[in-house]
């Protein structure tokens, strides 16, 4: 049977959901807290994975202004060493959601930003895990029951195109 995963994902967490024959996984990971919390659901088919983020959209520093840091009597632009450390931590918070689905079959990717087609691109620069890439699609926020609901639609659709095909 094949493994199917759909990754809700933006820039606060992902959610990682994970459908086997006999099992369903919902899984969150919280690089915050460096947990990974696996929730099990009133059905025993059910568990659910978080990745929580670490990405600030907005860093500040007690005495910048808007453009500009302190050091002392001196003003420096933050502006790229900013740019530096957002990069970092988003490539930090891609390579923990690509961690934990690196060993499946079918995954698709779905969620409201552009953060979806960020860990896209990550997907691409892996031959491997790329050619198991089904879709990449937009959706809204929704709660853990909608995101399964969700994956698992995507999948019976997506078998029923490939027996008419």
């Amino acid at each position: 049977m094949k493994k199917r995963v759909g990754v809700w994902i933006d820039t606060e967490k992902a959610v990682i959901i994970s459908l086997e024959e006999n099992e369903q996984r919902l899984n969150t990971v919280h690089p915050q807290t460096g947990k990974r919390l696996a929730k099990e659901s009133k059905q025993s088919r059910k568990a659910h994975f978080i990745v929580s983020s670490r990405i600030e959209g907005k860093l500040r520093i007690p005495g910048d202004t808007k453009d500009f840091s302190r050091s002392g009597s001196h003003h420096y632009s933050t502006e790229l060493k900013n740019e530096h450390k957002l990069k970092n931590t988003k490539n930090q918070y891609f390579r923990s959601v690509l961690q934990e689905i690196k060993d499946v079959d079918e995954v698709v990717i779905f969620g409201p930003s552009m953060t979806k087609k960020e860990l896209e691109s990550q997907i691409e620069k892996d031959r491997q895990l790329h050619s198991h890439l089904k879709a990449v699609e937009s959706a809204d926020m929704m709660s853990d029951n909608q995101m399964v609901r969700w994956v698992e639609n995507y999948f019976l659709t997506a078998g029923e195109f490939q027996k008419q095909a």
